[in-house]
């Protein structure tokens, strides 16, 4: 017997300690080979226990096979999974197989998933699939989250589009967020797209923030778009009475 069947075995039986066959799942999306597809799927949607289904739902993703099959096992998965872990790992095996497919429903998970962890998952699946059309949900949702690491984690998202329509939003949180870590997300979102209005709320922040590590992730910003236009970097002040060599997006 080699080690797919060995695998095989000891995730489709029952009586197996369901860690064990957990394991089994991750073992096997990691060896790539196809034929354990219907494998996974069955038991991503019909074991007991939730920790195989998670692990069903993140093995078809470290597969890195993007089939209708598979998709439609995952897009079942996130919408109605009764485990968030699981309804979490399928969103991000989704993005990781940038299954276009799976818009439409990843879009829904972002607004109506309960947990905020799941639904920063789902921008982060859209982000790695790259449908444009997700940015303005994405923004929408953001303005919704009331925990930081989700406003965060879509940010993050957001970034990966480098969409200037997603600038006020980041200038926004960069002014007036009261959690640090989506102040410096935003300073960085706005050091990949060069605005006016983002190089003035840089400069600003980099002057008053009360955090050292935003104040610092806005020079860095600023230190991206002077290499970016080819301007010598001095300081803030210099670079905004130069923003007329900049070529703004």
């Amino acid at each position: 017997m080699n080690r797919i069947d060995s695998l095989l075995n000891r995730l489709n039986d029952p009586n197996e300690d369901p860690w064990k066959r957990a394991e089994a799942a991750l073992e096997l999306g990691d060896w790539g080979d196809e034929t354990v597809i219907p494998h996974l799927i069955r038991n991503l949607k019909e074991a007991e226990h939730d920790f195989i289904r998670r692990d069903c739902a993140e093995a078809l993703g470290l597969l890195e096979i993007c089939n209708d099959e598979v998709v439609d096992a995952l897009i079942y998965a996130i919408k109605n999974d009764p485990f968030r872990y699981t309804r979490n790992e399928a969103a991000e095996s989704l993005g990781k197989l940038e299954a276009k497919k799976a818009v439409p429903d990843l879009l829904e998970m972002l607004s109506t998933e309960p947990w905020d962890f799941g639904r920063a998952s789902a921008a982060l699946a859209l982000a790695e699939i790259g449908d444009r059309s997700a940015v303005p949900h994405i923004i929408n949702q953001i303005k919704k989250e009331t925990e930081f690491f989700a406003r965060r984690d879509m940010l993050i998202a957001l970034k990966k589009f480098k969409d200037k329509r997603a600038i006020p939003l980041a200038v926004e949180l960069l002014q007036n967020d009261p959690n640090w870590e989506v102040r410096k997300q935003a300073a960085d979102n706005l050091g990949w797209i060069a605005t006016p209005e983002g190089l003035e709320a840089l400069v600003f922040a980099l002057k008053r923030d009360p955090h050292i590590l935003v104040r610092q992730e806005c020079e860095k910003a600023l230190i991206r778009i002077a290499g970016d236009h080819r301007i010598p970097w001095t300081t803030a002040e210099d670079l905004l009475n130069k923003k007329d060599q900049i070529k703004f997006d």
